[in-house]
């Protein structure tokens, strides 16, 4: 039996419950073509199981680990046991961000005119995650820069096209979020309160209404200083001058330096 894509142990994997018996558990692949898993009853939870179906019922979502994978047989064991809640929190928000992109991927075919829009979404998906790895981030770049982020990444401009007339009534702009964690020292008698005017003349600095800006201790000496926006642009350059602000608040024989930067965008529903 072949298959074009297969899974691999260790992988998670979401799964449509198709039905459950005595023995253990059959899941339809909702990601591999609709392969089916087994899932052993003693993986469907921990401890002692006396009916199957007070943990899963046909028809349920669940999210497995694999334990076993053969494709020369086109056979997969999955466990639930070996998936924590959050990791069952994260795969689903993937899985689901994923339909939603080749929906809109798909969308944007049929309105581009491809006799076969379902093939060119899955290839159009495969390009993104390529190129960006999550091609979620891509449409979302769309709203700002245009179709630049899509032919970058290999899609034909007819499909960018017509991609960025549906992104842009699909999407809602998400929230970019900078974390800067700093270091900030002072020897000086009054150091509590110059550390505190230095941290001031950064918060002075973001007066746009479009920005916001918190400032709270990771303990002393070290503090976080958290900019969010929707215009990443206005984030990075926000971040700039907050820095730039502080350095210019402190005395030579004072310390202060960056320790560590993190950026990552919050998605509204």
């Amino acid at each position: 039996m072949s298959y074009k894509s297969f899974p691999r142990r260790n992988e998670l994997v979401v799964g449509t419950v198709k039905r459950v018996e005595d023995h253990g558990v059959i899941v339809e692949l909702d990601e591999y073509e609709g392969l089916e898993a087994y899932i052993p009853r003693s993986h469907v939870a921990s401890g002692r199981i006396k009916d199957i179906r007070d943990f899963v019922r046909e028809g349920d979502k669940v999210v497995g680990r694999v334990i076993r994978a053969n494709r020369k047989l086109g056979q997969v064991d999955l466990s639930l046991r070996y998936v924590s809640e959050e990791q069952k929190k994260r795969k689903l928000e993937e899985w689901k961000e994923k339909i939603r992109v080749l929906s809109l991927l798909k969308i944007s075919a049929q309105r581009a005119g491809y006799s076969d829009p379902d093939i060119v979404a899955r290839e159009a998906w495969t390009k993104l995650v390529e190129y960006y790895r999550n091609p979620m981030d891509a449409l979302e770049d769309v709203l700002y820069e245009g179709i630049e982020p899509l032919t970058k990444a290999g899609i034909e401009e007819k499909l960018a096209k017509e991609l960025e007339g549906v992104v842009k009534t699909q999407l809602k702009p998400p929230i970019y979020i900078k974390n800067i964690v700093v270091k900030l020292v002072s020897f000086a008698h009054d150091g509590v309160l110059r550390i505190r005017k230095a941290l001031s003349s950064g918060l002075s600095v973001s007066k746009s209404k479009d920005v916001s800006v918190e400032i709270y201790t990771a303990g002393a000496p070290r503090y976080v200083i958290s900019i969010r926006s929707q215009d990443p642009k206005l984030v990075r350059r926000t971040t700039t001058y907050i820095v730039k602000a502080i350095s210019k608040s402190i005395s030579p024989s004072e310390i202060f330096e960056v320790v560590e930067e993190k950026e990552y965008r919050k998605r509204l529903s």
